[in-house]
């Protein structure tokens, strides 16, 4: 158990004893024991003064983010399941399903797809390309938890199929999904071998920008800092012995080389102050943007879309 609260509003370390914050007197709670009944489960609910202010008032400190990821590797650890003699295939699966759900579908070209916590994999490609996609697209649903946990943390709610719903419909945003499609290139180049790391979905995306310098470099700030994140995050899972044997699967199958390089200079080093500072100003845009009524409609069906995952699960 950590021995430690950040408090939401200012982020100042407190001690777990602590009720309310000894910095500003905010209501003090642990990210893994805080049971709280506040919803989002409307339009009305979601876009709300209160919800603005806390986004633009409230700081997200560096220890708080390092929290908000510590508790997301928690939760897979409470639902991965292993089984013996795993292929390295199966066990990338395995860590997948602790936080999504894989399907395999026939898909045609395509080698899959993300959306609605639902990971879509063609089995016609062979094992090493389905990891690959696997990896692409569980960073995909990692990059949503991050800004979805971040949310629950400053607005003091639970997951719900309309706040799902609000990350979903964000991260259409094109310079939101630059950002999410820099995240899971940048992953494939953790675990790949180079001549099968592809930036073509984030090479597309800079040329529909028209190639914006701002917004590519702050895409890139947040994106390698968000990317270190989620490594960190599947390092708990993938640990080098998988990570050989992963590497072996492309040598195995002669998998065909797939590799593009990125179309920008990259940026050598990650800085946390500014990642935080414009990843909140990425939430907040976004806010302002999709509290749009011609909008809403959207959000209220990607909600039906989440309501539906649910259904199924329960089942």
């Amino acid at each position: 158990m950590n021995d430690k609260i950040y408090c939401s509003c200012c982020g100042v370390e407190n001690s777990i004893n602590q009720n309310y914050c000894k910095d500003c007197g905010e209501v003090l709670h642990n990210f893994k024991e805080y049971e709280t009944n506040n919803e989002i489960n409307t339009i009305e609910e979601l876009f709300t003064a209160t919800h603005y202010h806390q986004l633009t008032d409230k700081i997200l400190r560096i220890e708080s983010y390092k929290a908000i990821i510590q508790n997301i590797i928690e939760t897979g650890e409470n639902e991965i399941i292993y089984k013996k003699k795993m292929t390295p295939l199966n066990r990338i699966k395995a860590i997948a399903d602790a936080y999504a759900k894989v399907i395999y579908k026939n898909r045609g070209n395509t080698y899959g797809e993300y959306a609605y916590n639902v990971i879509c994999i063609d089995k016609q490609f062979d094992s090493a390309i389905q990891i690959a996609t696997i990896l692409h697209e569980l960073t995909h649903h990692l990059f949503n938890e991050i800004i979805e946990e971040i949310l629950i943390f400053l607005w003091n709610v639970r997951k719900t199929p309309m706040l799902e719903s609000f990350i979903q419909t964000m991260i259409t945003i094109p310079s939101i999904l630059l950002i999410s499609e820099y995240c899971a290139s940048s992953i494939e180049k953790e675990y790949l071998p180079p001549e099968y790391v592809s930036y073509s979905s984030f090479n597309s995306i800079c040329a529909d920008l028209n190639y914006d310098k701002n917004i590519i470099l702050r895409a890139v700030i947040i994106g390698k800092s968000m990317t270190e994140s989620i490594h960190q995050i599947l390092s708990t899972f993938i640990d080098k012995e998988l990570e050989e044997k992963i590497i072996k699967e492309f040598q195995i199958n002669n998998t065909k080389t797939i590799a593009e390089p990125i179309c920008i200079t990259d940026i050598e080093k990650s800085n946390y102050i500014l990642q935080n500072v414009y990843l909140m100003d990425m939430i907040i845009n976004s806010y302002e943007i999709m509290n749009d009524k011609q909008i809403y409609p959207k959000i209220i069906k990607n909600k039906e879309y989440y309501e539906k995952f649910y259904e199924k699960e329960s089942a």
